[in-house]
Order: C-alpha cells, then structure tokens, then sequence
C-alpha cells in the first residue's frame, strides 16, 4: 500500500499539477489538516473537491486554523476522519484534528488530553495502526521550529511509546518536514503542500518505509 501524504495546504493547490502523478499513484491521499487559510468552508470544499478529482481513496482532518466547523464539511464530503477509525486495505486509520494551544488563538485548539484519549481508544491492533493528526509528537525530527525550539505534543509521544502504532503522519510546523522514528512506528511531517510537500509512505507486508519528495 501507498500513501501521499500532505498537510498546510491553507488553500493553495498550486502544486497539484507537479505533484498530481505521486497523488494519483497511491492508493489513498492523507491530509494532515491546515487545508484552508482562516477557516474558509468553501475554500476547504474546493481544496478537497480538486484533490479528490485526482483520486478518490482521500482521507482527511481539520487543522487549528481550519475551525471546528470544517469537520462538517469534512463529513459532507465524505473525507473525515477525525475522531473516527476508518478501515482500508486491510488497515486502520485513525485521527484527530485542530492542535494543542498555542499562544495565537487559532479557531480549533484542544487539550492536549483529548487529543490524546480520541487516538488512544481507536487504536486496537496497532501494528495495522495507522495515526493522522495535525500535531507532531514532542522531541522529534518533526516537532522544531525555525529556532531549534521542539512544540510537538508530550501526550501524542507518550501515545507513540505506549501503543507503537505502525506510523504517525502530521504537520502543523511548517519549516520541520522531516522523518523520523520512536522504536518502530515511522514519523512523518511532509511539511506544508503549498510549497511543494508530499509524503510518500510505503507499507509491504508490515514492513514499512518513507520519503517526502518535493515538487
């Protein structure tokens, strides 16, 4: 099975035409949230609507600047994930949108125990556990932002350690694309899509591997 995965598009689909081969290829496009710009229902309608154009398998959360009202839009298209456990290709993907506070504000922020508790209770086999939320987990390659400072979440790390899910895909801070590992579960921020951003996750026979390839 093959992911593509993207995060922070925040309503530029200006890449898709470079990177429409790697999205159509796979078997299913994951978007990590952030898919607006401040929230826009219509231009997270549209975002979604292209993307599926090139390919249908599309599963996706609401980032912190999408709003809590984007879950609707979501659900409408037929696209969200968030809070749910959705079965494919003999996998489970499970996710949680909006992010930890931060000190901005931004429209759809959560306790950090809720992010947590709506992972924990879906994961029930995780080596076939596949964990899509808009924040990263703490002290990681994909937690740090432009000064070195590592964000991620403590509760989504300790999630990591406890249940080893098989992967854990994100975004949220935008200059941290990167991949990484706690023990087996493989880490993946492809960084914003709206600069060129798409994770390519491979899973053969529980063996798993990741690039991010920019386009």
């Amino acid at each position: 099975m093959r992911l593509a995965v993207i995060s922070d598009i925040h309503g530029n689909i200006e890449k898709l035409h470079g990177g429409g081969r790697l999205i159509k290829e796979a078997d299913a496009i994951i978007v990590c949230g952030d898919i607006s710009r401040h929230g826009d229902l219509k231009e997270i309608e549209f975002v979604i609507s292209e993307l599926k154009q090139v390919n249908q398998n599309l599963f996706a959360i609401p980032g912190n600047m999408d709003g809590e009202k984007a879950i609707e839009v979501l659900e409408g298209l037929k696209v969200n994930i968030h809070r749910k456990k959705i079965d494919f290709e003999g996998y489970s993907i499970i996710g949680c949108g909006g992010s930890t506070k931060t000190p901005f504000g931004t429209p759809f922020e959560l306790e950090e125990d809720f992010i947590y508790n709506c992972l924990n209770k879906n994961i029930t086999l995780p080596e076939k556990t596949i964990v899509v939320s808009h924040n990263p987990p703490y002290k990681t390659k994909t937690d740090r932002t432009m000064f070195g400072m590592h964000v991620g979440s403590k509760k989504l790390r300790k999630l990591i350690e406890e249940k080893k899910p098989l992967c854990f895909l994100c975004g949220h801070i935008h200059e941290s694309a990167n991949i990484d590992f706690i023990e087996n579960t493989l880490i993946l921020n492809p960084g914003p899509f709206r600069r060129g951003g798409i994770g390519i996750v491979e899973i053969n026979e529980g063996k798993i591997k990741g690039r991010i390839e920019k386009v």
